[in-house]
């Protein structure tokens, strides 16, 4: 199994900092490890990596779909398609506020869990292109 490799915890974190490949198969061979042991090394610490980001990916999906889940329970379960005009006194036109107020609430919601989508989407789809470290994330 490659993940017991002496080498494969230090070839992983230089994967996970985005470091040369060049950088990584020098150490390798420094190492006395080349050929394709050093290249299954490589591919299973990149395999990591891109799981890691997909995951990262499925979270924002994740948290996309409840935002998303949570505006449309909040307009439909507060009627708040059905708002009407409230009449006080005489003449005087009024909506109430707190309709209003979960209305505008429920519109950040989905436009928050819309973004939160589209990113976890692009994360999951692109993850094996993804450049730069994810030891910052």
């Amino acid at each position: 199994m490659v993940e017991e490799e002496p080498q494969f915890e230090v070839v992983l974190k230089m994967v996970l900092w985005d470091e040369d490949r060049e950088a990584i198969f020098h150490r390798l061979q420094v190492n006395k490890v080349t050929g394709e042991r050093a290249e299954a090394i490589y591919r299973a610490a990149r395999a990591e990596r891109v799981k890691i980001l997909r995951g990262d990916g499925f979270k924002a999906l994740g948290a996309g779909l409840a935002c998303l889940t949570a505006a449309v329970a909040c307009y439909f379960g507060f009627r708040l398609d059905e708002l009407e005009v409230s009449r006080f006194g005489e003449g005087f036109i009024a909506l109430p506020f707190l309709p209003w107020f979960l209305g505008f609430f429920a519109a950040i919601l989905f436009g928050f869990g819309i973004w939160k989508v589209v990113q976890g989407l692009f994360e999951m789809l692109f993850a094996s292109t993804k450049k730069g470290s994810i030891a910052d994330r």
